[in-house]
C-alpha cells in the first residue's frame, strides 16, 4: 500500500487551491495525495487517522499576532482561518509523530507553531539581503543554499544546492528543540528540522516546483519513506 499524504489547501473566494504541482510530487516519489480542508479541534484527530504523513503547503503570510508582533508595514495578505487549521495540523501531527514535510510557508508554520519567530519582511529588516522573490518561472533555480550538519543533509548528499525563491518573509528566531539545516549566502535561514522526531523537515524554497532536480527527488522520496514505515 502507498503512504497516504495530507497536503494543506490555501482558502481564498470561498473554494480551497492547491498547485498540482504538489500532487504531482507526491505521486511521483510513491505516494497518495488527499488534500485537506480546513480543520478544527473537533475533526483533526478523525482527519490524521487517515494519513501517513503531512505536507504543509506554500501560501500567504502567517498572522504576526501568532508570534507576538505588530503588523510590519510590509506585511502581506492573512488568513486567519488558514493559520488556526495549519498550526493545529503541524501540532497534532507532531504529536503524534507522523513524518511533516514543511514548504515555505508551511516551514515558517513549523516555525511559529512552536514557539519560534519571522521576519515579517526580509527586504526590510535584513541586511545586505539577496533576491528571494523571484520573477522568474518557478522551475528555474536562482540562488544557492548552503546545508548545515543535518537529516536534510544526509537525504541530499551535497554541502549546497540551487534552488528557486519565492519568500519575503523568513524565520527570525528559531523554534526551541530545532535546528537550522540551511542558509542562503546573506545568512537567511531556509530550512529548519526537529533533530530527534522522526521525520519533521522544513525547507524555504519550493522544492515541488523543481522539475528533474536530483535534491528534491531525493527530499520527496525520503518523506515518502518516512511515511510508509
Amino acid at each position: 500500500m502507498k503512504p497516504v499524504i495530507g497536503l494543506t489547501m490555501h482558502p481564498v473566494e470561498g473554494k480551497k487551491e492547491i498547485n498540482n504541482t504538489y500532487i504531482n510530487a507526491i505521486q511521483k516519489a510513491g505516494g497518495t495525495p488527499i488534500c485537506l480542508p480546513i480543520i478544527n479541534e473537533e475533526n483533526v484527530e478523525q482527519i490524521l487517522n487517515i494519513v501517513d504523513g503531512i505536507v504543509s503547503i506554500g501560501g500567504y503570510d502567517i498572522n504576526p499576532l501568532i508570534f507576538g508582533e505588530e503588523p510590519h508595514y510590509k506585511l502581506g495578505v492573512v488568513i486567519d482561518e488558514r493559520d488556526k487549521s495549519d498550526m493545529l495540523i503541524m501540532k497534532c501531527a507532531f504529536e503524534r509523530e507522523l513524518p511533516i514535510l514543511g514548504i515555505c510557508r508551511g516551514e515558517q508554520v513549523m516555525n511559529v507553531a512552536f514557539g519560534g519567530t519571522l521576519y515579517q519582511d526580509i527586504d526590510t529588516q535584513v541586511e545586505n539581503i539577496l533576491k528571494h522573490t523571484q520573477v522568474s518561472l518557478r522551475h528555474e533555480v536562482t540562488h544557492t543554499v548552503v546545508l548545515e550538519q543535518s537529516k536534510l543533509q544526509q537525504i541530499v548528499g551535497a554541502s549546497s544546492i540551487l534552488t528557486n525563491s519565492f519568500h519575503h518573509q523568513a524565520v527570525a528566531r528559531v523554534a526551541d528543540g530545532f535546528i537550522i539545516n540551511a542558509r542562503a549566502k546573506d545568512g537567511v535561514i531556509e530550512g529548519i528540522e526537529h533533530p530527534t522526531h522522526p521525520y519533521c523537515i522544513g525547507v524555504q524554497w519550493h522544492p515541488e516546483g523543481l522539475e528533474n532536480d536530483a535534491p528534491s527527488d531525493k527530499l520527496f522520496k525520503s518523506f515518502i519513506e518516512a511515511s510508509t514505515k
